[in-house]
Parts: structure tokens; C-alpha cells; sequence
């Protein structure tokens, strides 16, 4: 303290990024960037039904084809990577569910938003 002022930190901390410059391929459009994107799927306790040709009656409840119930499934916002290495942790991270992934191309400043955000990154660290 000097002159009943307190002095203030000289250095910042840096939010944590996970987004990287990687050279992309020849079928990716300028000013874009590819992308893998990741729809998780949570099971439900409600077992899924076939349509039923009556009103207001409930469906025959659907199987597999060894004879278990498939229930209905809930999805989760999609979540965003560059690197398949990072879908595999994603993947270890979440056994329980059942995950889609895309390759897709966005705008530079749009996969850095979705990559970078809070939400994103924490479903990206790794599995201690």
C-alpha cells in the first residue's frame, strides 16, 4: 500500500483456450475452419413405443434385435473439437452415453466462440 491506495496485480490470467491454428485441408472454404461436432445422448427411463394406428392408445414397446428395450433418449447441446484425440477423452469422459459426431466447417471467429467457451472446455479436460 502507498498513500493508503492498494496496488493491484501486474500481470492477468488468461482464460483457458483449447482452440488451435491448424493448417486446413483443400475442401475447406476460405475463411473457415473444420470442425468436429459432438451431439451426447442421455437415456431416459421411458421406454420408446411404435406409432399406433389408434388414437390415444400407447404403442407396442420397441426392442432391439437381441429382445432388450430401447428407451427414449434426451439430447444435450452439441459440444465442439478439433482433434479426434479430443472426442476420445470426450468419450472416456461420458461412458454412459451415446454420442454422434460431424465433421463440419464453420466461420473462423464462430468455432473459436463455440470451441472457447466455458461449457466446451469442461467437457474437454482430461480423465484423471
Amino acid at each position: 500500500m502507498n498513500n493508503g491506495l492498494a496496488k493491484t496485480a501486474n500481470a492477468t490470467t488468461l482464460a483457458p483456450k483449447m482452440y488451435q491454428e491448424i493448417e486446413q485441408g483443400e475442401n475447406v472454404a476460405r475463411g473457415c475452419v473444420e470442425v468436429i461436432e459432438i451431439i451426447a445422448y442421455d437415456a431416459t427411463k421411458t421406454p420408446r413405443r411404435h406409432p399406433t394406428e389408434k388414437d390415444g392408445t400407447p404403442g407396442e414397446i420397441k426392442k432391439d434385435r437381441d429382445g432388450n428395450i430401447l428407451y427414449e433418449e434426451k439430447g444435450r447441446a452439441p459440444y465442439f473439437c478439433q482433434d479426434s484425440e479430443d472426442s476420445m477423452i470426450f468419450s472416456e469422459k461420458n461412458p454412459e452415453v451415446r454420442t454422434e459426431t460431424f465433421n463440419i466447417q464453420l466461420r473462423k471467429n464462430v468455432a473459436k466462440k463455440y470451441i472457447d467457451s466455458p461449457r466446451n472446455i469442461e467437457a474437454f479436460k482430461e480423465v484423471k
